[in-house]
């Protein structure tokens, strides 16, 4: 079973297939013959000159001392510029700060004015008319009054004096 060779025989036809002709064989062996009989050509190694040393005429030197010499003026004139600018924000800065102290510091002073309670007078009027007539306070009704206009004149003032 297993150990019978198979007898099937299977033929393909190529019709894209090239044929070479007996003398292009013969002749790529030939010339595959011959490559393999020659010897290697020889590999030269380039030959080693000392590097020329190094030359620099005056010419470029002066140049480059030029050009140097320009530079580290530039340097200096933008550091120079640089610093009065610097010295300029200083002093812009310390003014803009003294002027925000100074704005601050009055605007504390006004609200310690505006702290102080206002139409204390007419306050104390009230309360003493109060402990005067403990069960009559419709005799207190004028001073509640004027304590009442007394507190709206001061809230519009208050609301004008920040606007």
């Amino acid at each position: 079973m297993g150990g019978s060779q198979s007898t099937r025989k299977l033929s393909v036809d190529n019709d894209n297939s090239i044929q070479v002709s007996q003398e292009a064989l013969d002749r790529i062996q030939s010339q595959l013959a011959a490559k393999a009989s020659q010897p290697p050509p020889p590999q030269y190694a380039a030959p080693q000159y000392p590097a020329p040393p190094y030359y620099e005429s005056r010419r470029p030197q002066q140049e480059h001392s030029s050009e140097e010499a320009y530079w580290n003026r530039r340097i200096e004139d933008l550091k120079k510029a640089h610093e009065k600018i610097s010295a300029t924000m200083q002093l812009e800065y310390q003014k803009t700060l003294k002027e925000a102290n100074e704005l601050f510091n009055s605007v504390n002073e006004k609200k310690v004015a505006i702290k102080t309670a206002p139409c204390q007078e007419e306050k104390a009027k009230v309360l003493q008319c109060y402990k005067a007539n403990p069960d009559k306070s419709l005799l207190c009704s004028v001073l509640v009054n004027q304590f009442n206009d007394c507190v709206c004149k001061s809230r519009v003032a208050a609301v004008s004096a920040t606007s």
